[in-house]
């Protein structure tokens, strides 16, 4: 009998193995032919076909903008070995095999900052370990792509459920603090501390006053600065004045929508046109987008896309290497690095650190692509996807581009550029609130923009006419959408607001919850927000930080209900809603604006593109204010 029930056990056990990924694919292989339809499945209409053209540009701008970021980045952090055209494949060919196959369609996949930072301390790790760099991180990738793998087979992924908004608000509010941080300090770095405004000595033939030359160089540079710093805050103002064009007053509804659907588009456009401008042009220099040529499908230097990993392999930057050397030497050339077996074997430590950050980064970023305000009418596949994702991390790995994961805030700003909204008046009066009533839940968007993306390797010149400043405003205007109904955002303003003029109708100011505690739970949140950005700026101790992120998760279970009581947790962390009561939208209220005549067909309602207003965020509290 006791063997009996042990084999039973044990049929129960491997009958369990692998059956979340099944039961995903139970859930999206009959809704996969209505993911290539224009709305819900039931019907195809022009208005859905707006919708996915907004989503898509917005998307692709969102996208191809920070990898070029991340791509320089990189070129320099790696002395070549990986940049843009590494980036740009990585993020198409991933955001392509997703969109197709993807169980979430709705969650944007790029190579982000965290990886970039990540990709980097691998670089100085693998030269600690006399390592070549591209056969090493692409075991990283192979072994970390299996772990994804495994997690998702043995149903590991269903901790992210234990994944609550405290982490998610923690983590939403560094990635848009390091959008914001690297926007600026490439803004004002030169201004300040005169960064980059040295002259490399290189000067024109008849120069006789080199020390006048120099003066009259730095002051170019200087002016270029400046000039980028007036373009960056042209760009951001011009994206926040469009995205709220649905609450002016000018033009039609029809000429509004298109306003905040395209609001990010337009605003580039607008400033990069008024770049050319023979007095800005003049201003501006070089101080464009630094891209490399037109090479096409080429990787950064001269080697083969498929890296060789077997042991004993040779370098395939060992040139490279030599070349941008100060002291080569010819026996440098003759000695290039060579992968041993113990090598690849400590490339499982990192690997560990990078299935950490992509289990947390990557399920954040579809829980937020996912939130239960958009009322989504299909089920999420994070099994599913979780392997998907492993597969492709593993694919990466053998041609020497770096992983990509869900991207943040892209993934939600997608949904929400897909969403049809509805601008509702607070029962108080107080200011307006949006309200999501449907979502086109397509695989088009995603596919398009990832194109796009991929594409962008042929179109690099086209490119390098935007200003760097337009550039960094766009990332300010990313970091500050990234804030779109995160509480933490909220309560932190709240704290320097005077306390009579509090809004009081926000959830988290209930009455059960006294104020000082909901102080305690801010700061409590900001001190780990301040902690992981300084360690993810740290060489070397950077590749840990995915654990600290991790720690999130039972800092919340164990710790937090210690220090408040279970009536201040429901309110300063309340649990998800279940699934079922997460689709359907609110009900209007008794004072809510009267519905505006569309200007699509089918009366689709107003919306779509990108808005920060969330259901109680700081900007409707102020406007009660």
């Amino acid at each position: 009998m006791e063997a009996e029930g042990e084999k039973k056990g044990r049929r129960r056990r491997c009958s369990a193995v692998g059956k979340d990924v099944a039961a995903d694919l139970n859930g999206r292989i009959p809704l996969y032919k209505s993911d290539w339809l224009t709305t819900d499945g039931r019907h195809c209409r022009r208005s859905g076909v707006f919708k996915i053209a907004s989503a898509s540009l917005f998307s692709y701008i969102s996208s191809i903008l920070p990898a070029i970021v991340i791509g320089n980045i990189l070129d320099d952090q790696t002395d070549g070995q990986l940049g843009l055209p590494e980036v740009l494949i990585s993020t198409g060919g991933m955001g392509v095999v997703w969109a197709l196959v993807g169980g979430q369609p709705l969650c944007i996949i790029g190579v982000t900052m965290p990886v970039a930072i990540f990709t980097s301390v691998c670089y100085k790790l693998a030269e600690a370990l006399d390592a070549p760099f591209l056969p090493w991180l692409g075991w990283v990738c192979i072994f970390s792509g299996l772990m994804h793998i495994a997690l998702a087979i043995f149903g590991a992924v269903h901790f992210v459920n234990k994944t609550t908004a405290f982490s998610c608000e923690i983590f939403g509010f560094f990635i848009s603090v390091t959008y914001i941080w690297d926007a600026l300090v490439a803004l004002l770095d030169p201004i300040i501390t005169g960064k980059d405004l040295d002259f490399d000595g290189t000067y024109p033939p008849g120069t006789n006053d080199t020390v006048a030359y120099d003066e009259l160089y730095k002051t170019q540079q200087r002016g270029a600065a400046f000039t980028n710093l007036a373009l960056a805050g042209g760009t951001y103002v011009l994206c926040m004045a469009f995205h709220r064009a649905q609450r002016w007053r000018l033009f039609t509804p029809g000429v509004r929508v298109l306003l905040a659907d395209y609001a990010a588009a337009l605003s580039l456009g607008v400033l990069t046109a008024l770049s050319y401008i023979p007095v800005v042009d003049d201003a501006i220099g070089d101080k464009r987008l630094d891209v490399p040529d037109d090479n096409g499908l080429n990787p950064s230097f001269d080697r083969s896309w498929p890296v060789d990993l077997s042991a004993g392999a040779e370098d395939p930057a060992a040139e490279l290497i030599v070349e941008s050397a100060s002291n080569a030497t010819a026996a440098a050339l003759e000695e290039p690095l060579v992968l041993e077996a113990w090598q690849i074997a400590a490339s499982i430590l990192p690997a560990l650190m990078l299935t950490a950050l992509f289990f947390f980064d990557h399920n954040v970023s579809s829980k937020l692509a996912q939130d239960p305000k958009f009322h989504l009418q299909k089920p999420s596949a994070y099994h599913w996807d979780f392997s998907v994702l492993g597969l492709e991390v593993l694919l990466v790995g053998l041609f020497g581009v770096p992983p990509g994961n869900g991207l943040i805030p892209q993934a939600p700003l997608h949904t929400r550029a897909l969403a049809t909204v509805e601008l509702q008046e607070r029962a108080s009066g107080s200011g307006h609130k949006e309200t999501f009533h449907s979502v086109v839940e397509t695989r088009w968007s995603n596919l398009i923009q990832s194109t796009a993306v991929l594409c962008s390797v042929f179109a690099l010149p086209a490119i390098a006419v935007i200003p760097q400043g337009c550039l960094d405003g766009v990332f300010l205007f990313l970091g500050m959408a990234g804030f779109d109904g995160n509480e933490l955002w909220e309560r932190m303003w709240l704290m320097i607001t005077q306390p009579s003029l509090r809004a009081r109708e926000l959830r988290f100011m209930g009455a059960d919850t006294r104020y000082s505690r909901v102080q305690l739970y801010t700061a409590i949140q900001l001190a780990f927000v301040v902690l992981v950005f300084v360690l993810a700026k740290l060489p070397y101790i950077a590749v840990a930080f995915p654990l600290l992120i991790a720690v999130l998760i039972p800092c919340r279970i164990y710790w937090l209900p210690r220090l408040f009581t279970p009536a201040e947790l429901d309110a300063l962390d309340p649990p998800e809603p279940p699934p079922d009561s997460a689709r359907e939208p609110e009900p209007m209220s008794p004072r809510a604006e009267p519905a505006r005549p569309s200007p699509w067909p089918d009366g689709a309602a107003e919306g779509g593109g990108l808005h920060l207003g969330g259901s109680s965020t700081l900007s409707e509290a102020h406007q009660a204010l």
